[in-house]
C-alpha cells in the first residue's frame, strides 16, 4: 500500500520521482523519527486507539528497524519518498496491518518538524561542547602569552601596543556570545509540535502533555498552523552558526596575515598547512582559507532558507522539503570547523623574537597616543594635542628617527608643555598598563578577564 492508493490510482510519473523524494537526505533523521513514533505509539495506547499488545508489537518493530538502519542493512526506497514512509513500509513488512494504525491522527507535516526540533536539540548541545573546547584552547594560548606585546591594527595599520592575549580574548568574547545565543535559542526550540495534525490539530484527542514529557520537551506549540509551517527555529540556528563563521573567518584572516613573511608573528603548524603544486618553498594556510570559504556557504544556507520561506502561504507547503539539506550542511561544516580551529589554537606558535623586532621597527610611532595623553595631562586640549603630536610624527617619519631620539629642545619647539619626563612614556609595558580599565589591555585586566571567561565558559549558558 502506498500513499497514492485511494485518491490517485495511477503510478507517479517517472520525471517526478527523483524530485519528490527526500529520503536521500532526511534519512539522517531516523533516530528522531523513531523516537517520535515510539512516543506516539504510547500515546495512542493511552488514548485507547490501539491495544497494549499492539503497542508492544509496534514498539518492538520500531526498535528492530532502528537497529537495521544503524547496521546499514535497511533498504531505503526512493518511491517511499521520505524517512517517515520508509519506516512505515518496513514496519508493515515486519508486523503487518497493525503498522498502519501508528499514523492514526498524525501527519507527516508535524512529523518532520518534530524530527527537526529533536535533531537540533542534540546538535545544539554538541556544538556548545565543541565551542567550549575551542574557548579552552584560545585561553590556553592567551595565558601563556599575557606579557607578549604586539602592535594592534586599525584600518590594517599599526595603532597602539596591546598584549597579544588582549586580541585572543576578543575572539573568546565573540565566541561566548555564540554560546549564549545557543542557550537562549533552546528556549524557543524546546517546544513540542506533535499533536498538531496536518494543520488543524489532532482530531483524536491525543494527550499532548504526555507526548511533551515522553519526548523531553519543556512546552507545547500553541497553534497548529504555526507549528507545522514555521521554520524560524532552523533559521535561528543557521543565523547563530553564521555569526560564529563570521568570527571564524575574521580570526583566520588575522592569522593568515600575521603568519605571512611580511609579519611572521605566528607560525602555523605544518599539519595545518599545505604546499604549492608548483613552488616547493611554499607553506600555504589552506585550512584557514577553507574555513574562510566555508563561512560564505553557511551564510548562504541561512539566506536560502529565508528566501524559501518568504513566499510560502500558511500552512504547510512542499517547498519546505528544501529546508533540510542546507541545515545538514551547516551542522556538518560547523562541527568540522570547530575541530580545525581548536587544533589551530592548540598548536600555533608565537614568534616572540620577531614580535620584539616588529615593535622596534615601529620607530616608536605606536607611542603617539601616549604623547597626546602626556600633553592632555598637562592641560593641553585634546584636539590641539592631537595636532601637535601629528606634526611630531611627521617630523620623525621624514627624518627616519624614532620619537624617543628626538631631543627635548625639538619637542619644545612643537609645544612648551613638553619636559624631560616625556621620555618615560617610551616603555611598551607602561603603555599597555595605562589602559587600566575593565576591558582594557592592561596586563592585570587581562588576567581578570581570563578568569571571567573561564567562569562564563564553564557555566550552563
Amino acid at each position: 500500500m502506498t500513499l497514492r492508493d485511494g485518491r490517485l490510482n495511477v503510478p507517479l510519473h517517472e520525471s517526478f520521482k527523483k524530485l519528490g523524494s527526500s529520503v536521500e537526505f532526511d534519512k539522517r533523521l531516523f533516530h528522531e523519527d523513531i523516537k517520535g513514533s515510539e512516543a506516539y505509539t504510547k500515546a495512542l495506547c493511552k488514548r485507547g486507539i490501539i491495544k497494549k499488545k499492539e503497542e508492544e508489537l509496534i514498539l518492538k518493530g520500531l526498535r528492530e528497524i532502528e537497529k537495521e538502519i544503524e547496521s546499514g542493512k535497511f533498504r531505503f526506497k526512493e518511491e517511499d519518498e521520505d524517512i517517515h514512509m520508509n519506516i512505515e513500509r518496513r514496519l508493515f513488512e515486519k508486523i503487518g496491518e497493525t503498522a498502519y494504525k501508528l499514523h492514526t491522527g498524525r501527519s507527516r507535516n508535524e512529523q518532520i518538524v518534530l524530527d527537526e526540533r529533536l535533531y537540533l536539540m542534540d546538535v545544539t548541545e554538541t556544538v556548545k561542547k565543541k565551542l567550549g573546547g575551542l574557548l579552552k584552547a584560545i585561553l590556553g594560548l592567551a595565558k601563556r602569552n599575557i606579557e607578549v606585546i604586539v602592535p594592534s591594527y586599525t584600518h590594517l595599520r599599526q595603532a597602539q601596543p596591546v598584549s597579544i592575549a588582549h586580541l585572543l580574548l576578543a575572539y573568546c568574547y565573540a565566541l561566548l556570545r555564540g554560546k549564549e545565543r545557543f542557550g537562549d535559542f533552546k528556549k524557543r526550540l524546546n517546544t513540542m509540535p506533535l499533536g498538531s495534525g496536518a494543520c488543524a490539530g489532532s482530531s483524536i484527542g491525543i494527550d499532548r502533555d504526555f507526548l511533551k514529557k515522553e519526548l523531553g520537551f519543556e512546552s507545547i506549540t500553541r497553534n497548529s498552523i504555526d507549528a507545522v509551517s514555521t521554520r524560524d527555529f532552523i533559521a535561528e540556528f543557521e543565523w547563530i552558526c553564521g555569526t560564529l563563521f563570521i568570527t571564524f573567518s575574521r580570526m583566520c584572516e588575522d592569522i593568515i596575515i600575521l603568519s605571512s613573511e611580511e609579519f611572521s608573528i605566528y607560525t602555523i603548524p605544518d599539519e595545518l598547512s599545505t604546499t604549492s603544486s608548483l613552488m616547493p618553498q611554499k607553506k600555504n594556510p589552506d585550512p584557514l582559507e577553507l574555513v574562510r570559504g566555508k563561512s560564505a556557504r553557511v551564510i548562504g544556507n541561512l539566506f536560502s532558507l529565508m528566501v524559501l520561506m518568504k513566499g510560502i502561504p500558511y500552512t504547510y507547503n512542499r517547498d519546505l522539503q528544501e529546508d533540510k539539506e542546507g541545515l545538514f550542511d551547516t551542522v556538518d561544516n560547523t562541527l568540522l570547523v570547530f575541530d580545525v580551529m581548536t587544533e589551530l589554537f592548540r598548536s600555533i606558535k608565537l614568534n616572540k623574537k620577531v614580535i620584539a623586532e616588529k615593535l622596534g621597527e615601529s620607530k616608536d610611532l605606536l607611542f603617539a597616543t601616549d604623547l597626546v595623553d602626556y600633553l592632555v595631562e598637562r592641560g593641553v586640549a585634546f584636539r590641539k594635542a592631537h595636532g601637535i603630536v601629528g606634526q611630531i610624527a611627521k617630523f620623525a617619519v621624514d627624518r627616519g628617527i624614532q620619537l624617543r631620539k628626538i631631543p627635548i629642545d625639538e619637542y619644545k619647539k612643537f609645544c612648551s608643555s613638553f619636559a624631560e619626563d616625556l621620555y618615560e612614556i617610551f616603555s611598551w609595558e607602561r603603555s599597555v598598563n595605562r589602559h587600566d580599565v575593565p576591558g582594557g589591555t592592561a596586563l592585570n585586566r587581562i588576567t581578570e578577564e581570563i578568569k571571567n571567561i573561564e567562569s562564563i565558559s564553564t557555566s550552563n549558558l
